[in-house]
């Protein structure tokens, strides 16, 4: 989810949250003095024992609209807050990949490439031979013994990965991606502390011509070097990566 989409949801979540706030303010005008402590109390800490123990004392099985519209009102705050979490970590994200050497940004698009490529043939192979099963006359046995090869095949999911659009793989993968650099990153930075020069980091090819990166990264604390090898390709497996990171002394 983008920044932008986070923003969005913020600013709906925050009207949702005034509009409940004024509900329970009215709400809280008809109850006991006692009674609205409490549940200011509890839109504090989210805790309702308190307000149980209260209910107890009054011999009533269940709080009135007050405390319901308190429980809607504790929701949406939480909502809020999370929201407010998730968006502080998309920037500080794209801070992070704004900021990446370039050499990372070509990589990362190779990979975002093959796999957008691998995913969208798989898509149309299942979708082709799902189509051709179909076509046939199956018995329970027979579907059930084709569903079994297909997950053998494909993995678990494959029957709603066939409905998948190119925007929704590329999302993913997208994402994905971003999973890899910046666990790549934070792995030389442990080593490193923060770059000081990537110049000794470059895209490499393996045998089967996918991209790779290697070479040496310096920062403030050390040294780190970089090799990763690649695998992957139509009828083995989607494109991996396997990214090995070393001190250098």
């Amino acid at each position: 989810m983008t920044t932008e989409e986070i923003r969005n949801r913020i600013a709906k979540k925050e009207e949702e949250v005034k509009k409940l706030s004024r509900r329970f303010e009215e709400e809280k005008t008809l109850i006991s003095v006692e009674e609205s402590n409490i549940i200011e109390r509890f839109l504090v800490t989210g805790d309702r024992s308190e307000y149980r123990e209260y209910l107890k004392s009054q011999n009533k099985m269940f709080g009135g609209e007050a405390w319901h519209k308190a429980g809607e009102l504790f929701d949406a705050m939480n909502c809020l807050k999370k929201y407010e979490k998730q968006l502080e970590v998309e920037k500080a994200k794209e801070a992070t990949f704004s900021n990446i050497p370039e050499v990372l940004k070509q990589f990362r698009e190779d990979v975002i490439s093959r796999w957008d490529s691998y995913d969208q043939w798989k898509r149309d192979t299942i979708k082709k031979e799902y189509s051709e099963a179909v076509n046939e006359e199956h018995n329970y046995d027979e579907w059930r013994e084709f569903n079994r090869k297909m997950f053998n095949k494909w993995g678990q999911g494959w029957y709603d990965f066939r409905y998948l659009t190119n925007e929704q793989i590329h999302n993913k993968n997208v994402k994905d991606s971003e999973t890899i650099i910046l666990n790549l990153i934070n792995r030389v930075s442990e080593i490193t502390g923060t770059f000081t020069d990537c110049k000794g980091l470059h895209l490499d090819s393996d045998n089967s011509g996918y991209a790779i990166i290697n070479g040496i990264v310096i920062g403030e604390k050390g040294k780190a070097k970089i090799e990763s090898i690649g695998a992957g390709g139509y009828n083995i497996q989607r494109y991996h990566i396997r990214v090995l990171v070393k001190e250098v002394r």
